[in-house]
């Protein structure tokens, strides 16, 4: 289980517990140390941070909602209402800030979060000679459009996935926070989520 620490300024999501993206479930021999970080912003939403020791991403990709996993790619797939129908939503995202964000219950039913009404939230990559990385915070707003449900409290369980691939890059590679049983690459595994619980 992963606990989300509650904070009251985005400057202490560095405070975050930190989730090791070292899973790398099917035949690598490229596996880069990558790690994500998700606190719930009092009042505003869930801010994420994800990061990779990579000192040469591959950024091709620069159109929002393209194939951004061809990419050296961070992602997070995230179900804010498992008692829900709804499903959940997957932002992933490449070291130009280019994010790909769709929602539904699997791999076939999916909707752009544009297209149910929503504004796409914009991530902020970082880069440094031998790291890359993106934060984003997932507004209130958004999840209330989407779930019907912007009052969360310690106690609350989400369930989630952090990702590091990069399908085109020179060494592909597919690394998670979680093991995933599947024979191929696959992160739209529902079921390979982890329970993640906000604490104060």
């Amino acid at each position: 289980m992963y606990e989300i620490k509650t904070i009251s300024s985005r400057e202490e999501l560095s405070q975050g517990n930190l989730a090791e993206i070292s899973v790398y479930n099917w035949d690598t021999a490229y596996q880069p140390k990558a790690s994500a970080q998700l606190c719930y912003l009092k009042n505003q939403g869930f801010l994420v941070r994800l990061s990779c020791q990579e000192q040469n991403p591959r950024a091709v990709i620069t159109e929002q909602n393209s194939t951004v996993c061809r990419d050296s790619c961070l992602e997070f797939f995230v179900d804010f209402a498992p008692e829900k129908p709804v499903g959940y939503i997957n932002f992933e995202c490449n070291v130009l800030g280019a994010l790909h964000c769709f929602c539904g219950p699997d791999r076939h039913s999916r909707k752009a979060v544009v297209d149910m009404g929503c504004e796409q939230p914009a991530a902020e990559p970082f880069r440094t000679e031998t790291e890359w990385g993106w934060e984003l915070l997932i507004p209130l707003k958004l999840l209330k459009t989407i779930y019907g449900k912007d009052d969360f409290r310690p106690g609350d369980r989400i369930r989630g996935n952090f990702y590091k691939c990069g399908d085109d890059t020179e060494q592909p590679h597919h690394g998670s926070y979680t093991k995933i049983d599947a024979p191929r690459p696959d992160f739209h595994r529902p079921e390979a989520f982890a329970d993640m619980v906000i604490t104060g």
